[in-house]
């Protein structure tokens, strides 16, 4: 004999709802979909011009209005160099504030002004500095950034500066990194 169905004694479960399912991306694994690509090229075939799969390139986003470049392996070796924080300190100031030439025009005593140290300290700051040729001085108040390792004006004036310069100076100031001996705890 069949037996009716029972019914539980406990309440029934509403089914939760769910959101409709999101739209198709755009793009799949950085491939555009068919549809996308079809709109691109029916642009194209009414305004010309050219056609790639590549995405459209972005510019670099900074802070300012300008960037600056520096050498990946001095910047990566610069502790090998053992400078002091000051001299850290000086070094930013003329990466940051070098003008199309590679020069600073600053003074000790404005330096000092800044940092909120004293003259002394600037001097052995920028002594360390011109001891490794990162920086040297032209004349009085005016030092040169080494355009190989900071320079923020372009790949174009940087490479005409270095011309200018000639293979005698960038010689005579060549930063060489100091070898690190790793000495092992026996």
């Amino acid at each position: 004999m069949a037996q009716p169905l029972r019914r539980s004694a406990q309440p029934a479960v509403k089914a939760a709802r769910l959101s409709p399912a999101p739209p198709p991306p755009d793009t799949v694994d950085g491939v555009e979909s068919a549809r996308q690509m079809l709109k691109k090229l029916e642009q194209l075939a009414r305004k010309g011009g050219t056609f790639s799969t590549n995405p459209e390139v972005k510019p670099y986003a900074f802070y300012g209005s300008q960037h600056v470049s520096t050498s990946q392996v001095l910047q990566d070796n610069l502790w090998k160099f053992g400078f002091s924080e000051m001299a850290r300190n000086v070094l930013d100031h003329m990466t940051a504030h070098h003008d199309d030439q590679a020069l600073v025009e600053m003074t000790q005593r404005a330096l000092a002004a800044k940092f909120s140290c004293s003259q002394t300290r600037i001097s052995r700051s920028i002594g360390q500095l011109s001891k490794h040729h990162f920086a040297w001085k032209e004349r009085r108040g005016v030092y040169r950034l080494h355009p190989l390792y900071s320079y923020r004006w372009g790949s174009v004036k940087q490479r005409r500066l270095l011309l200018q310069l000639g293979k005698e100076t960038l010689t005579k100031y060549e930063i060489v990194i100091p070898t690190v001996r790793n000495e092992v705890s026996r």
